[in-house]
């Protein structure tokens, strides 16, 4: 028993792995490009949120494909980053409420989806699976919004709180719908050079 764990631990390895360097990826692409764009246009929300969030994306991406798998690489990607570049303060509390929004926020949306018998996993192929990413990412949006508003509502000004909340909403779904086009490219690249 302890063996064939321990065998599917290592078989996830190398996913988790992907999964981190990927958020790690698009947080980067985020803060050094879309951040500097963002903030000579909407210079009060940009160091609360993007208008093109890709890491989103990469957290729609990953749960759904991996389900309840996906927690622990997100958590740990998403830790890692908050710790550097957001930790606001000494409420470790409220940090920690805006980490966890952020990395269930997906998992919980997928939940909701299955107890309303919503099934929008790859299997089903009634559906067309990039309209339901982004309804996926979108609702969960909105719980990640929640949760950081939670956390960073006392340190921003209470004029800012609706713009921040759809700037939160906007750059989830965009980041989803980014990451999406972005995966598509790849795979008709890939097949494009197998052609050849």
């Amino acid at each position: 028993m302890f063996t064939f764990v321990k065998s599917r631990a290592a078989q996830f390895y190398p996913i988790m792995l992907v999964i981190i360097g990927c958020y790690l990826l698009t947080f980067v692409l985020v803060n050094k490009v879309v951040f500097p764009t963002q903030q000579s246009v909407f210079p009060n929300v940009s160091q609360y949120a993007a208008l093109v969030f890709l890491p989103h994306g990469v957290r729609v991406i990953a749960t759904w494909l991996y389900r309840e798998k996906a927690i622990l690489p997100l958590l740990i990607a998403h830790l890692l980053l908050y710790r550097i570049f957001y930790w606001h303060g000494a409420d470790t509390v409220k940090n920690v409420v805006a980490v966890l929004a952020g990395s269930l926020c997906v998992f919980i949306t997928m939940q909701l989806f299955r107890f309303s018998r919503i099934d929008i996993s790859l299997a089903n192929m009634t559906i067309s699976h990039w309209r339901s990413l982004v309804l996926l990412g979108f609702i969960s949006s909105i719980f990640n919004t929640a949760g950081n508003m939670l956390a960073l509502g006392d340190t921003m000004s209470s004029e800012l709180h609706l713009e921040v909340i759809i700037t939160f909403i906007i750059g989830d779904t965009l980041g989803t719908l980014a990451c999406l086009l972005i995966l598509m490219l790849g795979f008709r690249l890939r097949r494009l050079a197998r052609a050849e």
